[in-house]
């Protein structure tokens, strides 16, 4: 008689899903481009290092500007003083309004003048436009002469991702904004996260398209918080579309036979033995050994079931079982249709 382990029918919380593997992207992904030509004198950062906004990553040659600076901020200070004396001899009487006027305007222009020098020696700092991590500088060395405009490397903040997924036209209807949405990477062990859906496409995909033909692109937002999961990294999403209680069979109690899903439902003999004794498939020597076990042996019935999804090891059940019901776990391939069995604990 073979030992077997079972478990009970229950119902269980059923989450149906629109699953995908989907991309990972930034919502905060920039290129870090100089505002002024030049070449490079120092270079302030290394790649993977995490700088803030602001932050200078290069520095262009700026001896020019440099001098430009400081001798118009020599200018500015001269003429500020100048308008202040003659500020003060207009009040007292000893010059006219007109010349008070000339040195004010030369002061404010001296001012403006430094202001616009000092803008143009800062565009030769080239400085990180957010919080991030650089991403690769090899393609720019000291030495190397940068253009207006050209692409010198990314700055990326991974604290907040998307996870950009296409889903089939079939399923496109099941996706509305605010969903929960799990991903998990496909490393070992995944790294998690959760967010929701925050973009839904108002087309779908068409030849020729970044989006694959007839296919609905879903955006979802989430918190990237153990700093693991990067932008370009592909991942399993899952879109949750709904919640539902419905009785569960665990997947180790299930097999098929000609595409069908079976259990062995374990009942008492006694329950069983009128239907053996009726049934003209089992021999009769069969029917004398089980009738001669005690009534409260356990037996294993063959029950076809109609199953819904699987989550977390457990089929949805349609149809076939009952709560409360018995079904082995174990040992399935030893056992056939009205076997006595030993319930193991």
């Amino acid at each position: 008689m073979p030992s077997v382990k079972t478990a009970q029918i229950r119902e269980a919380s059923f989450s149906p899903s629109v699953d995908a593997i989907s991309v990972l992207e930034s919502t905060t992904n920039v290129a870090l481009r100089p505002e002024a030509e030049g070449r490079v004198v120092k270079i302030l950062a290394t790649e993977g290092e995490r700088v803030k906004a602001g932050q200078p990553i290069l520095v262009l040659d700026n001896v020019q500007q440099s001098a430009a600076l400081n001798a118009s901020r020599a200018q500015a200070h001269t003429d500020r003083i100048n308008a202040e004396r003659y500020e003060f001899l207009y009040l007292n009487g000893a010059t006219s309004a007109k010349q008070r006027d000339q040195y004010a305007t030369q002061a404010i222009a001296s001012r403006d003048k430094a202001l616009a020098d000092a803008a143009t020696l800062g565009y030769k700092y080239v400085r990180s436009p957010i919080d991030g991590v650089v991403g690769d500088l090899d393609t720019v060395k000291l030495g190397d002469y940068v253009t207006t405009g050209q692409a010198i490397t990314g700055i990326v903040d991974n604290s907040t991702l998307w996870t950009l997924m296409q889903i089939p036209a079939t399923q496109a209807g099941q996706v509305k904004l605010g969903q929960r949405v799990t991903v998990a990477s496909q490393t070992n062990p995944p790294v998690t996260g959760e967010g929701s859906v925050s973009f839904i496409s108002p087309y779908f995909g068409v030849p020729g398209t970044d989006q694959g033909p007839n296919t609905l692109m879903v955006k979802a937002t989430f918190p990237n918080l153990t700093g693991q999961l990067k932008t370009g990294q592909f991942v399993k999403s899952q879109i949750i579309t709904g919640n539902t209680q419905a009785l569960a069979v665990p997947v180790q109690a299930v097999f098929m036979q000609a595409q069908q899903p079976f259990v062995y439902k374990l009942v008492p003999l006694s329950k069983a033995l009128p239907k053996i004794k009726a049934s003209t498939s089992i021999p009769d020597a069969k029917k004398k050994r089980l009738e001669r076990l005690p009534g409260n042996t356990p037996l294993v019935v063959q029950t076809p079931v109609q199953l819904g999804p699987l989550q977390n090891n457990h089929y949805a059940v349609r149809s076939g079982l009952s709560t409360g019901e018995t079904v082995v776990v174990s040992n399935t391939a030893l056992l056939s249709n009205g076997m006595p069995v030993k319930v193991s604990r």
